[in-house]
């Protein structure tokens, strides 16, 4: 008997075939090859589909929905989740990937990263709020979406207008504010929890006019981490202060704490009430070992959020893939935390960094609050408005030999910031885990129960199960 993901490529072949690209052909190797997260880029589907079209989409979610095969989407490639073994990889970002400025909204295809909406709104000053880096897709922008604009502006998912969502049955709705009945409950859903509703074509967003961005930022020794886990919450919303405990060559024996103040004021008194609390941070290390500001654009015209290197200089920008080059492993999760972060914890992870089995790990702390809890826990999906900071933490190797190492060092910080946790960013959150199930009930708290009703309406047959709900 054939099984479901042979039945499902078969028909697939038979219905687009110039869109189904099988293993081992060039075009398979390239769309694995460019996705960001390493183990996810040596898993192997059972084949690459790349529509050109949301009635292409819709196609091949009927006939995976008909066949009993399984989707994952690949949009900006930075999921760990975007491609399963066995599963069809439907590839947005091969012909779905543009955005345009329309008014004060911004239209984006499904296979648009976040850099490429923000490119769009360039030329008329206008942004908004995304994560860290450009390479992220609509993962990002319908699950969350932290940092530097958070405190001022909320989330990225908080600037959905409108979304197109092709359903696991191979329908497709425009769903918003206005929708009503079951369409209502999907709009609530996609605002958190999109990957396990649907395959979302495209989106309108909400955008802000927008000036430069002062940043100033510091290398200091890991004894000013209290004092940073202090200043930071009693920032105004115009400002946001991350840190990342990592390594930089300037410091090849300590680690070091990277303080990265960011002020969206164009208020010159703002800036400077930015620049003292940066100041109350350094104040209290004893070891400063580098500090500088600059102001610029919104996103690409910022500095890396991570360590400078030997002298100051600039760190490389993080980058995508290129197909065939040699890649290292990397396993993350994330945390959402309160304001009670204190010295007992600070201490704690320092030790932790301390121990690191290689230096590119790291731990981040993305901070939020502010804005973050205008919108209630229950009125999207999303959960985990009270947190003032989300912490990626980040295990990344290359030799295979410290690949248990780096799971242990990664599940005690994990230990360490347990009684401070409040929740799980879910975007980090992946199948088959022994703490997957602890993870999910954190990353969607009281929501869960409805959005497990609604799977259940909307993909019984498993469509998209890769997505862990």
């Amino acid at each position: 008997m054939r099984s479901p993901s042979a039945e499902c490529v078969q028909q697939l072949k038979a219905t687009v075939p110039d869109r189904v690209h099988l293993p081992d052909s060039p075009s398979y190797r390239n769309a694995l090859g460019r996705v960001f997260f390493p183990d996810a880029a040596r898993r192997r589907p059972a084949c690459v589909v790349q529509p050109v079209s949301a009635a292409e989409v819709a196609t091949v979610m009927a006939i995976a929905h008909r066949t009993g095969g399984a989707i994952t989407v690949r949009g900006g490639g930075l999921s760990s989740n975007c491609v399963a073994d066995s599963a069809v990889m439907l590839d947005l970002s091969a012909h779905l990937h543009t955005a345009r400025l329309e008014g004060d909204r911004v239209v984006v295809e499904g296979g648009a990263t976040m850099g490429t909406m923000l490119d769009a709104l360039a030329p008329a000053h206008r942004v908004v709020p995304v994560g860290i880096v450009q390479h992220a897709g609509f993962g990002l922008a319908t699950r969350g979406g932290f940092v530097y604009l958070t405190r001022s502006l909320g989330l990225t998912l908080d600037h959905l207008v409108q979304v197109e969502l092709v359903l696991p049955s191979g329908e497709i709705l425009q769903l918003s504010e206005a929708s009503t009945g079951d369409e209502a409950d999907l709009w609530w859903a996609v605002q958190g929890c999109a990957p396990c509703f649907g395959v979302v074509t495209s989106a309108v967003l909400r955008t802000h006019r927008a000036g430069p961005v002062w940043v100033d930022r510091m290398m200091l020794g890991l004894d000013a981490l209290a004092t940073y886990f202090r200043v930071a919450p009693e920032l105004p919303r115009d400002t946001t202060m991350g840190a990342v405990l990592g390594y930089s060559d300037d410091s090849p024996d300590e680690p070091v704490l990277f303080v990265y103040t960011a002020c969206a004021s164009r208020d010159e008194a703002a800036i400077a009430r930015a620049r003292t609390s940066a100041s109350g941070v350094a104040a209290a290390s004893k070891n400063v070992l580098y500090r500088s500001e600059m102001s610029g654009r919104y996103l690409d015209g910022l500095p890396e959020f991570t360590p400078p290197g030997r002298g100051g200089q600039e760190p490389e920008p993080i980058r995508l893939p290129v197909p065939g080059e040699p890649r290292g492993s990397f396993f993350g999760k994330a945390v959402f935390t309160g304001p009670t972060l204190d010295s007992d914890i600070a201490e704690a992870l320092a030790a932790q960094i301390h121990g690191a089995p290689t230096r590119q790990c790291r731990i981040d702390f993305q901070h939020s609050g502010g804005a973050l809890a205008d919108v209630d826990d229950t009125d999207t999906a999303f959960w985990g408005r009270t947190g003032e900071w989300n912490v990626p933490l980040n295990a990344i190797w290359f030799d295979p030999y410290d690949g248990a190492a780096c799971l242990a060092w990664a599940g005690g910080a994990l230990d360490a910031l347990a009684p401070h946790t409040i929740g799980v960013y879910s975007v980090e959150v992946r199948p088959g885990f022994p703490e997957t199930g602890v993870e999910i009930s954190a990353a969607y708290g009281g929501n869960l129960r409805r959005l497990r009703s609604l799977r259940q309406t909307h993909d019984a047959r498993g469509v998209l199960a890769h997505y862990p709900l």
